[in-house]
């Protein structure tokens, strides 16, 4: 990953947004004062939305690891993580996970897959780079499959000894982004 790209980068399993919010109480450190991904250097964010598993390896797996206490395996639902662009970029670049585990927040439990696809005006890609390609996605179509998450506590039935756990289903949401150029 790039240091600062242009608006999205993303895979079919991870989405990265460039962004710009300024804070509301205009508290911003120099780059050499940055100690945590908390700290704003500016007003672009870099927010990073991704499925926390156990089996997938990488930040992933440790930050399902890390909210589940180690007592979970598995797909253990949607995470974000969002922190100055600086800051965060720099983690993910090198790698550094505290960091990143520090600005990741569960989303909702019972998401146990999401898969992005980019609209380029013409087909659905399974990847994008803004920067590569010089454009935004004309749309992002977020599929997610929801379960009934399993508990935290062991003593609980699991959703497969329940009855009246939810059965696995999948929705479909897409995003138009009104600033895309139209595809010519």
């Amino acid at each position: 990953m790039l240091l600062y790209t242009d608006g999205i980068v993303g895979t079919s399993s991870e989405l990265l947004l460039y962004t710009s919010r300024p804070d509301r109480e205009l508290n911003y450190v120099s780059q050499q004062e940055l100690t945590s991904t908390a700290d704003r250097t500016g007003d672009l964010l870099l927010i990073r939305y991704l499925v926390a598993n156990t089996s997938a390896g990488g930040v992933a797996a440790k930050v399902a690891k890390q909210e589940s206490a180690g007592a979970f395996h598995g797909s253990y639902g949607l995470i974000r993580m969002t922190g100055d662009l600086y800051g965060l970029s720099t983690a993910i670049d090198d790698n550094e996970e505290r960091d990143q585990l520090d600005a990741a927040n569960v989303l909702a439990r019972e998401v146990s897959t999401v898969e992005f696809s980019y609209f380029d005006g013409s087909a659905w890609q399974s990847e994008w780079d803004s920067t590569a390609l010089n454009m935004l996605p004309t749309a992002i179509r977020i599929t997610l499959t929801l379960r009934t998450p399993e508990p935290d506590d062991p003593s609980q039935p699991s959703p497969a000894d329940n009855p009246y756990a939810y059965p696995e289903s999948t929705h479909s949401l897409t995003v138009h982004c009104p600033l895309a150029k139209p595809y010519v």
